[in-house]
């Protein structure tokens, strides 16, 4: 399904670009330029691959993390070639963040990996103090594996087009032309480039990684670890969850991992940003 989703897609941009005179070589250049992703959305035909909200299933020795749970990912129902991340074949990954919408914020979040078999059980999220409260989860909806299209780095309006693609902002606006990308309230993208309202997810998990970094909240290295180069970085997730924050603003949620802490599923160094449009 995918794979013949996507080739439809790269006809129709070969054909929108060359009404508009492009030479195939930049084609070319610019369709080897794009990432895979899956977007994964509560509403459509396709299966069944994930959960908004709700409360998540952890095993006994797993404490619920200090966030709320945005969505979880059914890693068994994604297709191989969805995207281009090391994603494990199976369990449940388990996307997590703050819903405070404040805006920009970093290490609002984290992830969990659950695997196959595990004996599990719901977790409310209680809250511990004086006043004790159990924190209420977003509702509940599926999410389904509804289109795996692919997002060019640069679009039709960035002015940092590298000077590689000549005709970058025509391929742009042909590609953006020629299909559509629905990211939307309670949707869920896997993979691919970032989504960037203000801030861009990749440019802040570099910056708190980097030790000398001026950011008051820069994450130290982990033990026993080398710090990430900045092309390890890579998108895990993005989420739109604004018709859950507190005053309905616009919010996108980005999980951003080195590729090969999610090959070996470890999440300690995992960026979460929290972007307000």
């Amino acid at each position: 399904m995918s794979s013949t989703y996507r080739q439809t897609l790269i006809d129709q941009f070969r054909a929108k670009a060359a009404e508009q005179g492009i030479p195939p070589a930049d084609v070319e250049r610019w369709i080897s330029g794009l990432r895979p992703f899956a977007t994964l959305l509560p509403y459509g035909d396709g299966p069944v691959a994930g959960r908004w909200g709700g409360n998540p299933w952890l095993p006994a020795d797993v404490p619920h993390p200090p966030f709320t749970l945005v969505a979880s990912i059914d890693c068994a129902a994604l297709p191989a070639e969805a995207t281009d991340l090391p994603l494990p074949s199976d369990g449940q990954l388990l996307l997590f963040s703050d819903d405070d919408g404040d805006g920009y914020c970093d290490f609002r979040g984290t992830v969990l990996y659950v695997p196959t078999g595990a004996a599990v059980a719901e977790r409310p999220w209680s809250v511990e103090g004086e006043d004790e409260y159990e924190h209420d989860p977003w509702p509940v909806e599926s999410l389904r594996l509804t289109i795996v299209p692919y997002r060019p780095l640069y679009p039709a309006d960035d002015s940092n087009a590298p000077d590689e693609h000549p005709h970058g902002k025509d391929l742009a606006r042909a590609w953006e032309d020629s299909q559509v990308w629905p990211l939307c309230e309670r949707g869920v993208q896997l993979g691919g480039y970032p989504i960037e309202l203000t801030y861009s997810p990749i440019g802040g998990a570099i910056e708190a990684a980097n030790p000398t970094a001026s950011i008051g909240d820069a994450r130290p290295p982990v033990p026993g670890t080398e710090p990430p180069k900045d092309d390890d970085w890579v998108l895990l997730a993005s989420a739109d969850g604004t018709d859950m924050f507190n005053g309905g603003r616009q919010n996108l949620i980005s999980w951003v991992i080195p590729r090969q802490d999610l090959a070996e599923l470890r999440f300690d160094r995992v960026h979460v940003q929290l972007d307000g449009g």
